[in-house]
């Protein structure tokens, strides 16, 4: 279980700017329940055709930790996104398992948890499945996306197929997530029956009073708040919500990063079956 954050700006920017006021500090507080490790990726733009995507992970805790602070405050670009983890089902806390995985220019952050995660594997093809580096059902998510890209799909695409081929195994799991990639950047809101994980709120030791704002009547909430200049930024719920609007309930929402132009997609008009490719 985890949080999620990400922006997309028509010019290089922190985190901290994007949200404004204290939000950033609100953020990183959310280590204190979220303590399994964080993560970061962000757009590296050094001219024409040469835009990648960076990463920097820890499997320690952010609380305190001053390069998740400047992760959040100092860093400048035109789209970054930022996971905080609360690992689950025994899963350990190893650089293999923290978010996000970046693989073949994807950064991928995840919360929830499918389990078993082997039921993903079928859906993998063989020689992804044998370059699995940790042991997460997260990376197996990631994977599925990249064997339909490989089978001819765009990202947009291949997300919003993966997530409606995969739904019916976990029905009432949360397959909330997020992916940038030099081109795109992706948050899906797929959690509409996932229950609430009261029982790790409670072992957390945390009072009522420090647990982070909306996590115990809307934890799996996703929402996002449009800029006039563009900027658009989408987040787990823990965050100052004023001015922030809901994403649809199981949809996938992509922003193009050179326009921003912005698409939603129901999980319900996507088709049930891959449709062929060329």
């Amino acid at each position: 279980m985890c949080r999620l954050l990400a922006y997309a700006s028509p010019t290089p920017r922190t985190t901290r700017a994007v949200l404004g006021g204290n939000q950033s500090v609100v953020f990183q507080d959310m280590t204190q329940l979220h303590k399994d490790g964080w993560g970061s990726a962000w757009i590296l733009d050094d001219g024409p055709g040469s835009r990648g995507v960076e990463k920097e992970r820890s499997p320690l805790s952010g609380a305190g930790d001053d390069r998740l602070t400047d992760a959040l405050s100092e860093r400048m670009s035109r789209a970054q996104l930022v996971h905080l983890r609360m690992a689950t089902d025994g899963m350990s806390c190893q650089p293999e398992n923290t978010h996000p995985f970046v693989r073949d220019g994807l950064a991928f952050a995840h919360n929830g948890s499918l389990q078993p995660g082997s039921a993903m594997d079928e859906h993998i093809a063989p020689e992804l499945l044998r370059t699995m580096q940790g042991d997460t059902d997260s990376e197996r998510y990631l994977a599925v996306i990249r064997t339909t890209m490989a089978e001819g799909h765009d990202l947009f695409e291949a997300v919003c197929l993966t997530v409606r081929e995969l739904r019916p195994l976990f029905p009432d799991m949360s397959m909330n997530a997020m992916i940038l990639s030099p081109t795109k950047l992706i948050a899906i809101h797929a959690s509409a029956d996932a229950d609430t994980p009261h029982d790790l709120f409670d072992a957390s030791g945390l009072s009522e009073q420090d647990l982070p704002q909306d996590h115990r009547t809307a934890y799996y909430l996703m929402r996002q708040r449009r800029f006039a200049d563009g900027t658009v930024v989408f987040a787990s719920s823990g965050l100052d919500i004023a001015g922030w609007e809901p994403l649809p309930a199981e949809s996938v929402t992509c922003v193009d990063l050179d326009t921003l132009a912005q698409e939603t997609r129901l999980l319900t008009d996507v088709p049930a079956a891959r449709p062929a490719t060329a």
